[in-house]
């Protein structure tokens, strides 16, 4: 998994690279445009074009019967019965190009969400690192410590929330760079990247509030590093009040995937008939 997530973040990388130091909301049209594209060239290839046209031909006629009809109630009725056994046939058909959207564009959401939900803190900021172990006995006494840098520092002393078999200290920002936090263990030592920036309206960069094992949600939705290590005995690092990027449009607040989702799908409906596909 984390070959595919490093090439996937390289070929993003790579792509981004251009907007890394613009407004962010430039990236993510260029993005939705592309995805919008690929979604409908996929869409016309995994189809059955010539099923879902004449389906949705049928639909527009029991539509237009109901409305024509509408003084029959005994016909509006099986209109109606027609428009929804047609909807279904719509349905079925759209499934199986679906299924092939599914796949990359759950990984080009995972790609822009590590670089557009999260920003990476600014000297002073303060946030908590959780620890979630797999042996309840290591949240008891002294068998796990942080450690952090110049960069980055522990202001606290550990707090054990044993039901939980958690462990968490706070940290602070304090010197822009990429920074290790160490995490020592009686299975050896495990890190957790943190990012500071010299100010907010940092260029972006791929990161990872969450560090956790391979297959695990934490991993798979933000694989900026790689998944912890086999037989570490830690289930999770979670970084919890990592800064959120702020996005504004006119003022207005905008969340990214409110976005990416408006612009892909005006720009697939946009350029459907130059493909010459029926969705």
């Amino acid at each position: 998994m984390w070959v595919i997530a490093s090439i996937a973040n390289a070929i993003f990388n790579v792509l981004l690279a251009p907007f890394r130091a613009l407004h962010p909301l430039i990236g993510i049209l260029v993005l939705s445009i592309l995805t919008g594209v690929v979604m409908v060239f996929i869409f016309g290839k995994t189809s059955n074009q010539r099923a879902i046209h004449s389906t949705k031909s049928k639909l527009k006629a029991h539509i237009a019967e109901i409305w024509l009809f509408r003084d029959d109630l005994l016909q509006m009725l099986l209109a109606t019965v027609r428009v929804l056994g047609h909807t279904s046939r719509y349905f079925f058909h759209s499934l199986r190009p679906l299924i092939f959207i599914f796949v990359p564009v759950l990984i080009i959401l995972v790609m822009i969400g590590m670089r557009y939900e999260h920003r990476p803190f600014v000297a002073g900021e303060r946030a908590f690192v959780s620890v979630q172990v797999t042996d309840p006995t290591w949240a008891q006494g002294d068998r796990l410590a942080l450690t952090g840098t110049d960069g980055v520092a522990v202001t606290s002393p550990p707090l054990r929330i044993l039901a939980e078999k958690e462990i968490d200290w706070q940290i602070e920002a304090r010197a822009p760079g990429r920074h290790e936090l160490t995490l020592t263990t009686p299975n050896g030592e495990v890190t957790k990247e943190i990012v500071v920036a010299a100010e907010q309206d940092a260029p972006l960069v791929p990161l990872a509030p969450m560090r956790g094992n391979a297959f695990s949600g934490a991993f798979l939705q933000f694989p900026a590093e790689p998944p912890l290590p086999g037989g570490s005995g830690i289930r999770l690092i979670d970084v919890v009040g990592w800064p959120h990027r702020e996005m504004a449009v006119f003022g207005l607040g905008v969340h990214w995937l409110v976005a990416f989702f408006l612009l892909s799908m005006a720009a697939g409906f946009a350029v459907k008939d130059l493909f010459g596909v029926e969705v």
